[in-house]
């Protein structure tokens, strides 16, 4: 999924998602590596990384509510353009998961940090896994959102993309909007026409989220060389020791909370979380906040020394 800010609520009659928060000043960071990446750091107290979905600009974590509610709660929030996404640097593909673990890790050194609560959002939550294994101790908790276990449905749409860029050299922007429409919005916006107007609009004709047809190729190349090496292992996910809660969508056709539930069991501290009524974009759109509620929650539960219980949340 390439994700974009959505519709601000007011723009138009289909008020199809959230405010806008307070958008965080950023900064560019040059990695030891030769990776240039856009960055945002603020607040004081425990540190929270924020690791972004696919073709996911550091601005939209500001529609999750996310860092805003964490920033209120006493926690520095660390977040960033990946590397192939607008703001940021975009090498030539291909890139792995790996390889985007490691700019976290060496952001982290450039901002000091030695200890931290990862929270991943789609291809986020592989980066997530990877930096656990990179980084052995790094992690006080891990949140997982709308990214533990592939589907068949994102599987086949990723082999479809690649395919067309090798084909034709980039993809085409109607098939780019298209898969973004059907995967992230739910059922009963998708059957509204205004509101599929607004998005078709937006996704056209708004600001381009990657920095490049490279850094589009390369984070698909990173998240189908993730699927088809059978990621997450349940070897991987065994390993994972800090607390971690698991967070899925009802309608969400790449990560449904049927597979995810079944990959949570595999992590020994886990906590699942099914939200109800809403697709892949539901972090951006729940009008509730249901997991950013959530996602704080658990962080407090973690600085105050809480392990969280297996099991359903």
């Amino acid at each position: 999924m390439h994700l974009r800010a959505g519709p601000r609520r007011g723009d138009t009659a289909a008020q199809t998602g959230p405010k806008l928060g307070v958008v965080a000043e950023t900064q560019r960071v040059q990695l030891p590596n030769g990776i240039g990446l856009t960055v945002s750091d603020q607040g004081e107290g425990p540190v929270v990384l924020l690791n972004p979905g696919m073709g996911m600009p550091q601005t939209t974590w500001q529609f999750t509510g996310v860092p805003q509610g964490l920033l209120e709660a006493g926690f520095r929030v660390i977040s960033y353009s990946a590397r192939g996404v607008t703001g940021s640097d975009a090498p030539p593909p291909p890139y792995d998961v790996p390889t985007m673990a490691q700019d976290a890790a060496l952001l982290l050194d450039h901002c000091g940090v030695d200890e931290a609560i990862l929270v991943g959002y789609s291809m986020g939550c592989y980066v997530t896994q990877a930096l656990l294994e990179l980084r052995p101790g790094l992690a006080r908790g891990v949140v997982l959102c709308a990214g533990l276990a592939s589907s068949e449905i994102g599987r086949l749409v990723n082999e479809m993309e690649l395919e067309l860029i090798e084909r034709l050299g980039e993809l085409p922007a109607a098939v780019a909007a298209f898969e973004t429409l059907i995967t992230t919005l739910p059922t009963a916006q998708l059957q509204d026409a205004e509101t599929v107007r607004v998005w078709k609009d937006m996704l056209l004709n708004g600001p381009a989220s990657w920095t490049s047809p490279d850094g589009r190729h390369g984070q698909l190349a990173a998240s189908q060389s993730w699927m088809v090496a059978g990621e997450p292992t349940r070897e991987r996910l065994a390993a994972i020791e800090a607390p971690t809660l698991v967070i899925a969508y009802e309608q969400d056709l790449f990560f449904p909370p049927k597979t995810s539930l079944a990959a949570a069991e595999m992590i020994p501290n886990a906590q699942f979380v099914a939200v109800n009524g809403l697709a892949h974009g539901g972090l951006m759109l729940d009008p509730d906040r249901t997991a950013t509620v959530r996602i704080v929650d658990f962080c407090r539960r973690i600085r105050s020394g809480d392990r969280p219980t297996r099991g359903r949340a």
